[in-house]
């Protein structure tokens, strides 16, 4: 996950390379990141029915998905204006490429930077967001803590079911303690997803209520929206009748009806009762 900002908001200077090389590159990586999570979740959720040859297959694979993430990542060091402030500011991604237990966490980032959080009407709307980022972290987690749970002594999450249920409780902070982590590594899965779990609770709480505001805003907009019309429409009318007052004024001291003062004809409309000379 990135913490980037445009170049004219406080942001990292990226240059002109780096920015074609993202725009390039970003939906390519997009859909090697969803690669990476199926292949790697068909790997640990079904580790016992698949043949030993199929996963080691996957886990091939899973190894040059991860390649070419190390080679994006020094590409974007290489080319951006930045360097160390640039790895300062994407730690996922860093730490994806180093810690080889961490590599799903890559998943997210790119997703959060890349184009699958865009539409064709552009970025796509912050309560979308965050589903998206509740939806990827609850199966990243999922998949995670079964592969560091599963077959060791006492364990208490063996199947994917019992790994996706302590996952939901434990993002949402309920903690029923039905289903808790024995080992190091899954202890270390739930220190994470509780602390983003926090995080989540407080930005789905502000989304709900920014919605609540954005509803009242947009009821007292469409309001003056309405007044502000109102107010056009009359000063409107009453440019138009001084101006057919002036008209009149002037065919009065040119003597002349018909057309005005100017020769042209009048630009404002005529009552009904005025439409033209009646014949004899």
């Amino acid at each position: 996950m990135t913490f980037d900002l445009g170049e004219h908001e406080g942001g990292l200077r990226k240059g002109e390379k780096y920015n074609a090389f993202a725009k390039r590159a970003d939906g390519a990586m997009a859909v090697l990141a969803f690669v990476f999570l199926i292949v790697w979740s068909t790997r640990i959720v079904l580790r016992d029915e698949l043949p030993g040859g199929v996963r080691a297959t996957l886990l091939t694979i899973q190894g040059a998905i991860w390649l070419v993430f190390l080679a994006d990542l020094v590409i974007r060091v290489a080319l951006h204006e930045q360097r160390f402030k640039f790895l300062l500011t994407h730690p996922l991604d860093v730490i994806a490429v180093i810690i080889p237990a961490a590599r799903p966490l890559k998943v997210l980032s790119v997703f959060a930077s890349g184009t699958m959080l865009a539409s064709r009407k552009g970025v796509v709307k912050s309560t979308q967001a965050v589903l998206i980022a509740v939806l990827l972290l609850l199966w990243i987690a999922s998949v995670a803590i079964l592969e560091a749970e599963r077959g060791h002594q006492d364990a208490q999450i063996e199947n994917f079911g019992d790994a996706i249920w302590w996952a939901l409780v434990t993002v949402t902070t309920v903690g029923y303690g039905d289903l808790a982590p024995v080992t190091v590594q899954g202890r270390i899965i739930a220190t994470i997803l509780m602390l983003l779990g926090i995080a989540l609770i407080g930005i789905v709480t502000a989304s709900v209520a920014a919605w609540f505001v954005s509803l009242t805003q947009g009821e007292e907009e469409q309001r003056d929206d309405a007044r502000e019309e109102a107010r056009e429409e009359v000063t409107r009318q009453q440019l138009l009748s001084r101006i057919g007052d002036l008209e009149a004024k002037l065919d009065e001291i040119a003597g002349r009806g018909g057309p005005g003062a100017s020769g042209l004809p009048h630009l404002t409309p005529k009552p009904p009762g005025d439409a033209g000379p009646r014949s004899s």
